[in-house]
Order: structure tokens, then C-alpha cells, then sequence
């Protein structure tokens, strides 16, 4: 049975990225800004306690993970279908190290902007801090931890289907 492991890690940005980040929030009304990673990891079987620790070691980097994090969740993903080439690497090294039963490791950024005393963000700000955080083409932001499962959806192939663009054109394009 498929199980998926989220794991909390270590401060996602420096400093420096920070700023940079805050620069191109500069008409956005937040408080503060704290960043993370996070790691999904599926596996085919419940891992043991040695395998645990051989995992945990592997995902451990970085400073340790700040207090607990406060406001409102941007976590930004692979978008869903894809394997990162993140992914890809992280996987390899996990089997080299005799985690045969885990299947794909991710890694996510999540980011959490608070609002303070000034209550809630508006639709605009949302939509300027998601287009600051993530690449549209390769990320997704979801709103909790929990949707990351999708991730590691399994969809059977759809048929081969063809389109006779030569004779039918655009119209066969449409339909």
C-alpha cells in the first residue's frame, strides 16, 4: 500500500532572496514573510525505523526549520504530471542509499505571509504574491500541505489520437 510522507525542512531562501522578493511585493500589504521547504515522499510500503533514519538523514540540510510558521500558506510545487528534475535526482540518491520502497521524493517552497493587525489579504494581493513566488510554466501554488498528494497521482495513458490537419484543417484542430 502507497503511503506519502510530508516533511517539514529547512528555511527555503536567504536573506538576500528575501529582499529580493520583498522588492516585487512592494505594493503588496503584508507583515511578514517566512519561507520553508517542505519534502512529499511516496513510498510503496511504511518504512522502518532504519529506513526512516536513512530517509531523514538524506532530507536533512540546511539551518534547522525556524519556529512554527504563521499566516497565510503559499506552497509553491511541481506542477502536477511533471517529475522534477529535482525529483529525479533526490530519488536515485534515496535508492542508492537501500530505500528501495520509496517511489518519488518532491520538494515544495512554502511560503507564509502575514498580515499582522491588518486582517485578511484581498484577491489582488493573492494574485501578486502567487506571480512573485512561482514560474507558471513548471509550478503550481496550492493553499494547505495536504493537496500535495496529488502529486503523486497515477492516471492510466489516454489513447493515441489523431488529427487529420492536412484535409480538416483548423476546424479539425477545434474539434
Amino acid at each position: 500500500m502507497s503511503s506519502i510522507l510530508k516533511l517539514r525542512a529547512s528555511p527555503a531562501l536567504s536573506s538576500f532572496r528575501l529582499d529580493k522578493l520583498k522588492a516585487a511585493l512592494s505594493g503588496t500589504q503584508y507583515a511578514r514573510v517566512q519561507t520553508e521547504f517542505w519534502h512529499f515522499v511516496e513510498t510503496a510500503a511504511p518504512l522502518d525505523a532504519d529506513q526512516s533514519a536513512v530517509l531523514d538523514a538524506l532530507l536533512t540540510y540546511g539551518p534547522a526549520p525556524e519556529k512554527e510558521a504563521r499566516g497565510e500558506l503559499f506552497l509553491v510545487v511541481p506542477r502536477f504530471g511533471t517529475v522534477s528534475p529535482w525529483a529525479s535526482k533526490a530519488t536515485d540518491i534515496a535508492h542508492s542509499c537501500g530505500l528501495s520502497s520509496v517511489r518519488r521524493i518532491e520538494r515544495g517552497i512554502a511560503y507564509w505571509f502575514g498580515k499582522g493587525l491588518l486582517g485578511k489579504f484581498s484577491d489582488a494581493d493573492r494574485v501578486r504574491i502567487r506571480a512573485a513566488i512561482h514560474d507558471r510554466m513548471t509550478e503550481v501554488v496550492l493553499g494547505s500541505v495536504d493537496e500535495a498528494e496529488a502529486l503523486f497521482a497515477h492516471y492510466p495513458p489516454r489513447p493515441l489520437a489523431r488529427i487529420d490537419l492536412l484535409s480538416g484543417g483548423r476546424a479539425a484542430l477545434v474539434a
